[in-house]
């Protein structure tokens, strides 16, 4: 009897056993390793296949700098028998046929060299390709993670097996985990396009405390360019950041991070560019830091509200107006706010990169819907155009609520009231151009700003100074069909732009 109750003890382990095998959450586990030295980093990926007869991966993404032959990024492509392995080159495709294995795991290389003797493409060698060098390794976890395509949404979890110890170490999902050893986590779906590694002898990483929110400083320490990146970014942590979260009443960030590493090339100079992650911004430098790489810096760590808390729409291309143009409003109204950009900056940014720009182009007055399709392929002419459209209408829409209010509400206002707004929507839920328009009706005419956006931001239309009032600390003249900008008197861009 005693015998006979222990093998049924005995098989209903083993069915609970199978069972809890078979009903496994499903987990992606990467474990990294690099000497320091070579330009490949070793991948190991064990996984989990919740019964299925075969495992179909894709791997990379040509619209993420343009590399097309993918095959020459990841080498080597392997896995244990019984399983076995079939390439799609053409579709990115790897599928692993499991023939009952009980354990998955597929290994492989991440080959990060470049042709010393062709000449560097800034867009897609150097700016979003894997840096892997001697003493060097930043990339973005699209250059080395799989794609999976089904609807599992795995926990993903990240480590290092081999790595230099003496070596600076960074990731941007918790920065403050300084041991690339220790294993950390995140469900699949979380994890496109957000984890940045940054690790070797030529880095630093500075913690700044901003009104409660931790920000971390990543920069190489010395480049060919002369650059001190951590003296160049002190106004941003001590007077920028503060600004632009006192401008958004809002300090609900975990963190938030500063990458910005200097360009492995064989050119002179190839500019700079970068991408957003979550709770952070990288830029790839190829030149010295200017006045330039202050905007863009400034620009770009401004989306962390319009452009990612906040947008008009299903997708940012709906109303780049709001999205890339609003953005660049309050972009450059705290950089003066901040001191970063003094009086003459302001104005020359006013002047020669939107008024002037936008009012001598033969392509100002096209339909917004037409912007999209040739977003990419003429940047310099259609890319452009939200930008400057928005900006110029914030401008506008800024000294209209001032005279309106008799200088007791700005724009801030508004878009204060629109961040609120947002905030009682649910995740799934969008704000739209009506509930732009609602929102600035308790400050202008709703029937006027309907119009104006219809007129000025759809179908294009430029907006005409010519007639137009503005704040007394502003004077606009018109010279052959181009606003002029300027400020009266001894007007103080700090007494205009406060908060």
């Amino acid at each position: 009897m005693k015998t006979n109750k222990i093998k049924i003890i005995i098989i209903l382990l083993l069915i609970f056993s199978s069972f809890s095998y078979a009903q496994q959450n499903p987990f992606m586990d990467y474990v990294l390793s690099w000497d320091g030295e070579s330009s490949i980093l070793e991948v190991e990926l064990t996984y989990s296949v919740s019964q299925k007869d075969s495992t179909v991966f894709i791997f990379g993404d040509p619209d993420f700098g343009g590399q097309n032959d993918i095959f020459n990024t990841i080498k080597n492509i392997r896995v244990s028998k019984p399983e076995e392995l079939r390439l799609d080159e053409a579709n990115r495709r790897i599928t692993v046929f499991h023939n009952g294995a009980k354990k998955n795991k597929i290994s492989y290389e991440i080959d990060g060299s470049f042709n010393v003797d062709k000449p560097t493409v800034a867009s897609q060698t150097e700016l979003f390709r894997p840096v892997i060098t001697k003493g060097m390794l930043t990339m973005v976890n699209i250059h080395f993670t799989m794609k999976i395509t089904d609807e599992s949404n795995p926990l993903v979890s990240f480590s290092w097996h081999k790595y230099p110890e003496n070596f600076t170490y960074f990731n941007s999902v918790q920065p403050s985990q300084k041991n690339p050893s220790m294993r950390f986590t995140d469900n699949y779906d979380k994890l496109s396009h957000i984890l940045y590694f940054v690790m070797g002898d030529n880095i630093d990483v500075k913690e700044y405390n901003v009104m409660g929110v931790p920000y971390y400083c990543v920069t190489t320490i010395e480049d060919r360019y002369g650059n001190d990146l951590q003296g160049n970014f002190i106004p941003f942590f001590e007077s920028y950041f503060p600004s632009i979260h006192r401008f958004w009443n809002d300090t609900d960030f975990p963190f938030y991070s500063l990458t910005v590493t200097a360009l492995q090339n064989n050119q002179k100079e190839i500019g700079a560019g970068g991408f957003g992650i979550k709770n952070g911004f990288v830029m790839k430098l190829g030149k010295k830091f200017d006045t330039r790489e202050k905007y863009v810096t400034a620009h770009e760590t401004s989306h962390s509200w319009i452009g990612i808390k906040m947008m008009l729409g299903h997708d940012s291309f709906d109303n780049q107006w709001f999205g890339e143009g609003f953005n660049d409003y309050i972009t450059i109204i705290n950089l003066a706010n901040s001191k970063i950009f003094e009086k003459e900056d302001f104005l020359n940014y006013m002047n020669e990169d939107n008024f002037k720009k936008h009012y001598k182009s033969e392509i100002k007055g096209v339909h917004n819907d037409s912007i999209a399709a040739k977003y990419w392929t003429d940047y310099a002419n259609y890319g452009v155009l939200p930008y400057k459209r928005g900006l110029i209408y914030a401008f506008y829409l800024d000294n209209q609520i001032r005279l309106a209010s008799n200088g007791k509400f700005t724009l801030r206002n508004m878009l204060l009231d629109l961040h609120a707004l947002r905030r009682t929507k649910k995740h799934d839920e969008i704000l739209t151009v009506d509930d732009f328009i609602d929102v600035g009706a308790a400050y202008l005419d709703k029937k006027e700003l309907a119009e104006q956006i219809a007129q000025h931001m759809i179908e294009g239309q430029p907006i005409d100074f010519t007639n137009i009032k503005l704040i007394d600390e502003f004077d606009i003249e018109i010279n052959d069909g181009v606003p002029k900008l300027s400020l009266t008197g001894n007007s103080d861009l700090l007494k205009i732009y406060r908060w």
